[in-house]
């Protein structure tokens, strides 16, 4: 069995220490590692990378990381460093927002008209006539 680490880093949190994550291949996993992520071996890796990093891993960032893992067990390479600017958990959270807001109108309240008046004749007297 041979040991394969991706080591992802998101840009976005410099501070924070790299997320690690291994897998323990057998000849004939490394000979197909297409086979690692089909079905829900997708969804789980992406849950498990967003917990630790949290920050959102959308489908497009999850096709990078597998993409660069594959083509890394295919080579040979049993390191894999990736770095990727990763939103925030909580901005992945905002599409799922359903509030409707405040469905009352505000109270109406009538204008004061009554200390309005033209000064200096700005407005021309009306003669209906």
């Amino acid at each position: 069995m041979v040991l394969y680490r991706l080591t992802l880093k998101n840009s976005n949190t410099p501070d924070l220490p790299d997320v690690i994550h291994e897998l323990d291949l057998s000849p004939s996993q490394e000979d197909n590692p297409e086979a690692l992520f089909k079905g829900n071996a997708r969804e789980e890796l992406r849950q498990i990378l967003q917990e630790q990093t949290a920050a959102s891993i959308t489908n497009a960032s999850l096709q990078k990381i597998i993409d660069r893992w594959l083509d890394d067990i295919r080579e040979g390479y049993r390191l894999t460093p990736l770095t990727l600017t990763l939103a925030p958990l909580e901005f992945d959270n905002l599409k799922n927002l359903k509030d409707q807001g405040n469905p009352t109108p505000p109270p109406f309240v009538p204008p004061d008209f009554s200390e309005i008046s033209p000064q200096g004749g700005a407005l021309p007297p009306l003669n209906f006539n």
